[in-house]
């Protein structure tokens, strides 16, 4: 029998209380005053969350090993610890997409034992059928990453009638948009507002028309977006949001002042305005926006600076920051360019959080809302295990994300765990520390 007692003040969705969890085989027992001399205990400066979960990353390892260069289960599992995550749920996109069962088994097999707990999405593409296996079901409404996804509102119609009541979560681009942008100077101006809010439209009505269980990932849009979500949950639709940290922390206001910026933080969609970047945080605070996902994205530097290979005799990074102090304008001017989507933030995603307590007046509850319980509810349905994520309770996993929330924490390359190697928040402080991850009772990650 593997046991753990900690003590300290414990945060749910719902409650504060202060006290102490006993972890017996992995799932919480006790929950009291006086259980006994505690294994770890906490101060009145730390916080203890729920195990935080993202449920929107891109491991990139599948059979045929073809990009595990850029990340793999083992160096996923291990940023996901050190960014204070114990469950994450991983994209079908991969070079072998996840699309039947065959493929389904390899990943569940690779990822029994893992130290982080890793649910796998099945794609949807062209001509897909639903799989026999209780999943949750990614869909791709334009070109993002890969070879997964829809061309025309007709074509998603015809393979989503197959999906009638399924869990589906959306990337929601207009492709004919997407096709007509490609040219255009900036991220933001080839992949423009109108790509979300043209697919948003046609894909709440065949949410609507099949019934399906949905998610809409990584939201950068404000107002109008959301005016149209409101509509439809008024509908009876019980259709959930996701936002990212890249979307809460960085706009095109920034990247007009800074265009040599755009490299790290180039993500699919774009990053928007500062006006629809507050309507975001906003949205997620009140409880409209039900998630944080970081869509972590784990590309190589030289992915990410690949329009500067052929500046130079260096490494594409060091061909940028040589044109940053040589010729600005020049480097601007390349930055601008379109590069490779998707941005490394598994690292992150704990300290993260304490920005948003505070620089926007979160409450610690909200936290454990959308980085907690949330999360823990949408991966619990797929699980088949004892136990249940996202709550300090009786019966659910004993898993902890244990902050201070006065530490600050400087974000450094040097730091990051992910094979990718970087950060796009290289220089941020973040104004609290990750102390420790726990996930079923066993220590994942110390950093006291």
């Amino acid at each position: 029998m593997n046991s753990l007692l900690i003590e300290g003040t414990f945060v749910n969705a719902d409650q504060i209380f202060s006290g102490q969890i006993r972890v017996v085989d992995g799932l919480i027992t006790d929950i009291g005053e006086n259980l006994g001399t505690p294994d770890y205990r906490f101060d009145d400066t730390c916080v203890i969350f729920p195990g935080m979960g993202d449920i929107h990353i891109h491991a990139r390892e599948d059979a045929g090993g073809t990009q595990n260069y850029k990340e793999d289960y083992d160096t996923c599992c291990a940023a996901a610890s050190h960014g204070g995550v114990v469950h994450v749920a991983a994209m079908p996109n991969t070079p072998e997409p996840l699309i039947n069962s065959e493929r389904l088994a390899w990943h569940r097999k690779r990822v029994a034992n893992l130290s982080v707990s890793i649910l796998n999405y099945a794609g949807v593409g062209p001509g897909t059928k639903p799989l026999s296996e209780h999943v949750p079901y990614k869909v791709y409404t334009g070109p993002s990453v890969g070879p997964l996804f829809f061309k025309s509102e007709t074509e998603l119609r015809e393979t989503l009638q197959h999906y009638r009541g399924k869990p589906v979560s959306f990337h929601v681009e207009d492709y004919d948009i997407l096709k007509a942008s490609e040219g255009k100077k900036t991220h933001d101006q080839r992949r423009p507002k109108s790509c979300v809010l043209t697919a948003l439209r046609y894909v709440l009505a065949l949410i609507e028309e099949f019934d399906l269980k949905a998610k809409l990932c990584h939201w950068s849009c404000g107002k109008e977006s959301l005016e149209l979500i409101k509509e439809h949950r008024a509908n009876g639709f019980d259709t959930t949001i996701e936002v990212s940290p890249l979307h809460l922390y960085f706009d095109t206001d920034l990247l007009r002042e800074k265009p040599e910026l755009w490299p790290y933080v180039q993500m699919n969609p774009s990053l928007q305005s500062r006006e629809d970047r507050l309507d975001l945080i906003a949205a997620l605070k009140e409880g409209f926006i039900d998630f944080i996902a970081t869509d972590h994205a784990p590309h190589t530097l030289d992915e990410k600076f690949v329009q500067f290979k052929t500046i130079g005799e260096e490494n594409p990074e060091d061909n940028y920051k040589q044109l940053l102090v040589e010729d600005i304008d020049l480097c601007r001017e390349l930055c601008c360019k379109n590069g490779t989507s998707g941005t490394p933030q598994l690292d992150t995603y704990a300290v993260f959080a304490t920005w948003l307590i505070a620089e926007h007046g979160f409450t610690l509850q909200d936290i454990a809302r959308v980085c907690c319980e949330n999360p823990g509810n949408f991966v619990t349905e797929f699980y088949s295990g004892p136990g249940k994520f996202g709550k300090i309770a009786q019966g659910y996993y004993g898993s902890f994300t244990i902050m201070n929330l006065n530490e600050p924490t400087l974000v450094q390359r040097e730091d990051i765990k992910s094979k990718a190697g970087w950060s796009p928040f290289e220089g941020v402080t973040f104004p609290g520390k990750l102390l420790m991850t726990i996930n079923k009772g066993d220590v994942l990650y110390d950093n006291r």
